[in-house]
């Protein structure tokens, strides 16, 4: 009974410290494609910061993204502290079996020396061989001499106990090394992300000063960027509202009842409307990174992306219109998706025509490049019906 007990203690306390360990290997992994995701986000904006700086003058766009870079790099500290702490677990887990291997390896070892001590004061060859003759019969005599041999199997057997605890204690020790340099690695990581957030923090507000000394022309680019947005909304808004009075009036086919659900079943999973980029302007209404009191409202999301990029369909569906962009020589596509539809605005060339069946990551126009900040933006919306969704839900992450 003892002994079955002893065996489930044991066995709860070997599996608790397996879970144990496989548990922060996961949490490191996934840390660490966490981790690694930021850093990559975070060297894609550099790179389209290095596109908007070919422009003379601080955008609101550089602005933006470098705010941006500094809410990525303070989230990857803070990731990087939560790497370090788990490091810190798995340094002191690793030093408790380093004692708790010392303290075995040196019962072992005074165990033997006992043994050795024993064997030169009692067992020498004379005294074996007395002892052997002294057997009442040849049965045991060769009983004593197998204790002997036995013995001596017991002798070697303990030798390579101890050299294998030794081995194990080695490997142990070199295993917490190598965790006292990754634990170095992540704090001289963690310091230097700190300066380049510090270098950042200070490149943002000297933008912000200069474009500050520029708010009269900041509020004359608003009021027709404003008027822009406005005439294009009611565009949009008359199309949508012809086609929600069609869809009252008709029935949707099996096609466009299956889109609408296959649509809808991809919430928070449709691909992005670019192969890469940045949203720098998000959905809903903003105060103005400059203007105080002004508040700026987006019906979708912007997107920074590489100059020369395509504007890609996020589902199938059909092209129900193309619309020219007030103010502009620009262009923005309208694709129906049963129900829902998608927007992509802002193209200085477009692949497709009205009627046209659109696929799955189907390139569609070529994104315009502005002129004065020399950003490559995409202006992507999503309405189910007459009302607006907020894109982020809806992509994937």
């Amino acid at each position: 009974m003892i002994f079955w007990k002893s065996l489930l203690v044991f066995t709860v306390l070997f599996l608790s410290l397996f879970f144990s360990v496989e548990l922060s290997a996961q949490n490191k992994k996934k840390l660490s494609s966490q981790i690694h995701q930021l850093e990559k986000e975070i060297a894609y904006t550099n790179e389209i910061l290095k596109e908007t700086k070919k422009s003379k003058d601080i955008s609101l766009v550089q602005i933006k993204l470098l705010d941006q870079q500094i809410r990525k790099q303070e989230s990857l500290i803070q990731k990087i502290r939560q790497e370090i702490q788990l490091v810190n677990k798995d340094i002191d887990d690793k030093q408790l079996l380093i004692n708790k291997k010392e303290k075995e390896l040196l019962a072992l070892k005074d165990e033997y020396a006992k043994m050795i001590v024993y064997s030169r004061k009692n067992l020498n060859s004379y005294d074996r061989m007395m002892f052997v003759f002294a057997s009442k019969d040849f049965n045991q005599a060769f009983k004593r001499l197998k204790y002997f041999e036995q013995y001596s199997e017991y002798r070697k057997t303990q030798v390579q106990i101890i050299q294998s605890k030794q081995d194990s204690l080695q490997l142990t020790i070199n295993k917490l090394e190598t965790l006292k340099e990754e634990k170095q690695g992540l704090r001289k990581k963690e310091e230097s992300e700190k300066d380049q957030i510090n270098k950042k923090k200070i490149t943002q507000q000297r933008g912000l000063n200069k474009l500050k000394g520029k708010e009269k022309q900041l509020k004359k680019d608003l009021k027709k960027k404003n008027n822009q947005k406005a005439k294009l909304k009611k565009k949009i808004e008359k199309i949508l509202a012809a086609e929600a009075l069609k869809a009252k009036e008709f029935s949707l086919t099996p096609d466009e009842i299956l889109l609408s659900k296959g649509f809808e079943e991809n919430k928070g999973k449709l691909p992005w409307p670019v192969l890469k980029g940045v949203v720098f302007s998000s959905f809903g209404e903003h105060a103005h990174p400059v203007l105080k009191g002004i508040k700026i409202r987006n019906d979708g999301i912007d997107i920074v992306t590489n100059k020369g990029s395509t504007a890609r369909t996020v589902f199938k569906g059909e092209v129900r219109s193309i619309i020219s962009v007030p103010g502009s020589a620009n262009f923005a596509i309208l694709i129906k998706h049963g129900q829902f539809f998608s927007l992509y605005s802002n193209l200085e060339e477009v692949f497709v025509k009205p009627g046209d069946i659109v696929n799955l990551k189907q390139e569609i126009g070529k994104i315009a490049q502005d002129s004065e900040d020399n950003t490559t933006k995409l202006q992507f919306q999503i309405w189910k019906s007459t009302s607006k969704m907020n894109p982020v839900q809806w992509l994937a992450r």
